[in-house]
């Protein structure tokens, strides 16, 4: 069944998305998402086990001149992987150099 509310830009998307498989897949380990307005970073992230985070993060860039998604996947200690992963994507869409 398809959802016809109105959804805002990518991220509503993806929360969407996220929540219809939670509900769905009935996992012991929820998928939760993550990005930032505008969709140019959307993640999808879950907590394998205390302290540690998967994620996988997808960048809306250019490159050659052509609209493109660049995906990465990061697994570890919670805290230094969220900011190794946010690294990368800033390298990704110009806002530091790329890792």
């Amino acid at each position: 069944m398809a959802d016809t509310s109105p959804q805002k830009d990518a991220m509503d998307v993806l929360q969407a998305w996220v929540d219809r498989y939670n509900e769905r897949s009935g996992a012991t380990i929820t998928l939760q998402s993550g990005g930032e307005a505008g969709g140019a970073q959307l993640r999808l992230k879950y907590t394998p086990s205390e302290g540690t985070i998967a994620i996988l993060h997808l960048v809306a860039v250019h490159q050659g001149g052509q609209p493109s998604i660049v995906v990465n996947r990061f697994e570890g200690p919670t805290a230094e992987t969220s900011v190794q992963a946010g690294l990368w994507a800033s390298g990704r869409l110009g806002r530091r150099p790329a890792r």
